[in-house]
């Protein structure tokens, strides 16, 4: 597998990411934003892919490669999307696009869907906490709970900051 990101501006992965976004409202009706909407903001802000396969021919030209998992992110360390194929989930792929995130900001928030208890626990074992619950935050009327990871103060932040002299 190969990670890629994609600053504001380059939509090179955004027909993948839009698969497998669509995959995931299918089969289990998460990620319901329309094209325009879901488009612009993937253009307007970071995305992280985690891509396989690539070069299936052997013959050393790039191409073939499928995505397997996003997380779009605001320039504030709002994730507004995170999605893993279905199949390819506990390979530690969300993870990793949350951490890869995390590299750019001391803090990271999202909104959850109050319903989905899987992204809620993943989430939380990552170190996020709820903050607050959103009354019908959704356009079906779901309520969010809105949920931030803040590194500020983690040791790391701080041995960070030291090293390159912040206060």
């Amino acid at each position: 597998m190969r990670y890629d990101r994609s600053p504001p501006q380059d939509d090179t992965h955004l027909d993948g990411v839009w698969e497998v976004k669509q995959r995931i409202r299918r089969e289990e009706g998460y990620l319901c934003q329309t094209w325009e909407f879901f488009s612009s903001s993937y253009e307007r802000n970071t995305g992280h892919v985690v891509l396989k396969g690539g070069d299936v021919a052997g013959n050393g030209e790039e191409g073939g490669e499928e995505v397997v998992g996003f997380a779009v992110v605001r320039g504030d360390g709002y994730i507004l999307f995170l999605g893993v194929e279905p199949d390819r989930r506990g390979e530690g792929i969300g993870t990793s696009l949350v951490e890869l995130a995390a590299e750019d900001h001391d803090k990271l928030t999202c909104h959850t869907r109050d319903s989905n208890e899987g992204a809620v626990e993943f989430y939380r074992n990552l170190g996020f906490e709820v903050e607050r619950y959103v009354e019908s935050y959704y356009q079906d009327g779901e309520a969010a709970r809105y949920m931030v990871r803040d590194d500020r103060g983690s040791l790391k932040s701080r041995i960070t900051d030291a090293i390159i002299g912040e206060d």
